[in-house]
């Protein structure tokens, strides 16, 4: 694999695999070979063992999600993106499942997923809010996305690309943008 020899190292894996059906990594390494091969039907069969076997890894459940994505399997993908987010209820799980709904041409469920993150988030991680203020920028409505991209800025405000976002629509980022008074401090 180090090598991009991909058609050699899927050989070597699924030796692996028949002697070791069990063994995720191999799964899963198996399942990054085939995406490099341009084979996203073999490479979800791969990495829905190693995501049966590894439920919590994010790297596998990611790549098994884009190889769905590849593969066409639009309703299985939903299906399985929703679950874990419902399952897992984690900022990330949610963040993914947003995405790819966005991607699919479903916004309700897109919004629901987004808003879903930030209440997870409660404040602390600024992702959902820049997922959101990027979603609301796709749909049009400014006053969102410049509202979500100071949010994001509270969490982080040295973050480049919130700042960016920020000057993009004309807002300089501040204290006095959010009506922080700092001057206690």
């Amino acid at each position: 694999m180090w090598q991009g020899r991909w058609s050699d190292a899927a050989t070597s894996f699924n030796k692996a695999i028949a002697q070791h059906p069990g063994d995720w990594e191999a799964q899963y390494h198996l399942g990054q070979c085939y995406m490099e091969l341009g084979d996203p039907l073999k490479a979800s069969q791969s990495l829905a063992v190693a995501e049966s076997l590894r439920p919590t890894d994010t790297e596998i459940s990611d790549l098994y999600a884009e190889s769905l994505l590849q593969n066409g399997e639009r309703d299985r993908l939903y299906s399985f993106l929703l679950h874990k987010a419902q399952k897992q209820q984690t900022v990330h799980a949610w963040i993914v499942f947003a995405e790819y709904a966005t991607d699919l041409d479903d916004p309700d469920s897109a919004m629901n997923a987004i808003n879903t993150a930030i209440a997870i988030s409660d404040g602390t991680d600024a992702r959902p809010y820049m997922i959101a203020a990027t979603y609301a920028e796709r749909l049009g409505d400014d006053t969102l996305a410049v509202r979500r991209w100071q949010e994001a800025w509270v969490i982080e405000p040295t973050n480049e690309t919130i700042s960016n976002a920020l000057r993009a629509h004309g807002v300089v980022p501040g204290p006095t943008m959010t009506s922080i008074d700092d001057s206690d401090e």
